[in-house]
């Protein structure tokens, strides 16, 4: 038996919902957990092995948390213009690195990517994998498979659809299934699909579907042949339900859903991601929902806390995602939002929640999902230990400065916060004001209106 690297002792909680082990003990041995157990049964052969102990009173052990919705190619975009128009693809794709270890450094050890420019999160990806940087173990999706009424397509219809999109437009059932063995050939873990609209982008966007359920079907039946999984962006109840019951495996977002949406999540295996911190947050950084501007973000809100948690309490299981890649849920910072919503808004307990970003969240990670997601003997000693106990709060998992230690792979991360850099003229979009500069009269000045 070789050595192992650590002896962690502390309340040990093992991502599954089984109680926390009060007084246990996680022993690491190269990049794998070699025991887990009850500290006083601790084998004797590794307490005298010289591994590291570190036995600090009120700490928990948790598995690495797992994002199961980021953008690590959309570098904080603020706009679906700054995303598609601006930033050479060479200089995205360094700050998509550069990225990648602030999410780490959140204690997130695994990820999915949920859309990418160009094929950027496959490089980033590969990279990390190869060992050349730092980051999360990623499961990507290639560009999103959109129709003109999908998220994506969101410029007018003179202008061609730009390279830098986050989408692909289809215009023909051939060219879904082009697309998908294209992407397939690219090297990516899933097909993702734009299936409605975005309150993001327009009013209309909650009614309807983008694509027919024949065309989910062609979608679903060709992605699983080819062995990855399909996801798709769903907020509408018709684009759920669709969805659903072409047996895609991942709906993301799903603020709409009813119950023959969750009766068909339920038929078939559907997990639903609702990456809500991004209107949530958005809501909250522009003056809450007093801001009539707020109206359809707030209303969609309402909706998904009523929809989720019903379909929530019927057995559809709930992963937390952060959306991270938009500018409302800058990387690093809102990994652990969704688990907190869960418990205050959707009614699971702290446990469920901790389960629903571990363990549960391991069905989105084909080729690593086994080694990842539980503290147990065999998997990848990706781990973290947290000041506190996140049974009693959960919002400790939003304050990653705070954990005591984070590994992954039985290695320790590297904790020092990146230097601030300068962004670059081209990663913004242009702007003489934001909004119009009227002349009051009677007051003899301008005023800024947005």
């Amino acid at each position: 038996m070789g050595e192992p690297a650590y002896i962690l002792k502390g309340q040990v909680i093992d991502g599954t919902l089984d109680a926390p082990i009060a007084r246990g003990a996680v022993v690491t041995q190269g990049e794998e957990i070699a025991w887990v157990g009850e500290e006083a049964a601790l084998p004797p052969s590794y307490a005298r092995s010289g591994a590291q102990v570190i036995d600090l009173p009120g700490r928990s052990i948790l598995p690495g948390l797992v994002d199961g919705h980021i953008h690590i190619s959309f570098g904080e975009a603020r706009s679906e213009e700054e995303l598609a128009l601006y930033t050479p693809v060479e200089f995205r794709t360094l700050k998509a690195v550069w990225n990648a270890k602030k999410v780490l450094q959140a204690g997130v050890t695994s990820a999915f990517d949920a859309a990418t420019t160009f094929n950027i999160a496959q490089s980033v990806r590969d990279a990390i994998d190869s060992g050349m940087f730092e980051g999360p173990r990623l499961a990507v999706s290639g560009r999103q498979l959109t129709s003109h009424q999908g998220l994506e397509d969101s410029f007018p219809n003179w202008m061609e659809f730009p390279p830098g999109q986050a989408g692909v437009l289809i215009r023909s059932r051939d060219e879904l299934v082009e697309q998908i063995r294209y992407q397939v050939k690219d090297g990516v873990d899933a097909i993702k699909v734009s299936g409605s609209n975005d309150s993001f982008i327009t009013p209309d966007s909650l009614d309807g579907s983008a694509f027919t359920y024949d065309e989910y079907r062609i979608v679903a039946d060709e992605a699983h042949r080819l062995g990855r999984m399909c996801t798709v962006h769903a907020r509408s109840r018709d684009a759920v339900a669709d969805a659903a019951r072409a047996g895609f495996d991942v709906i993301f977002h799903a603020s709409f859903i009813d119950d023959e949406g969750i009766d068909l999540c339920l038929r078939n295996g559907c997990v639903i991601v609702p990456t809500l911190p991004l209107l949530v947050n958005a809501i909250e950084a522009t003056g809450g929902s007093a801001n009539p501007a707020n109206a359809g973000f707030q209303r969609e809100v309402d909706a998904a806390l009523t929809n989720l948690g019903r379909a929530s309490r019927a057995g559809v299981p709930l992963v937390p995602g952060s959306e991270s890649g938009w500018s409302p849920v800058p990387y690093g910072q809102w990994h652990a939002r969704e688990m907190q919503i869960f418990v205050d808004d959707l009614g699971l307990s702290p446990g469920q929640a901790l389960h629903a970003g571990t363990l549960g969240a391991t069905r989105l990670f084909r080729r690593f999902g086994g080694r990842v997601g539980k503290l147990e003997a065999g998997r990848y000693a990706d781990i973290i230990v947290v000041d506190g106990d996140p049974l009693a709060d959960i919002g400790l998992l939003q304050k990653p400065s705070r954990f005591d230690l984070i590994l992954k792979a039985g290695r320790p991360v590297d904790r020092t916060p990146p230097a601030p850099r300068r962004p670059m003229h081209y990663e913004r979009h242009k702007m003489f004001l934001n909004g119009i500069f009227h002349y009051d009269q009677e007051a003899g000045r301008g005023v800024l209106r947005r």
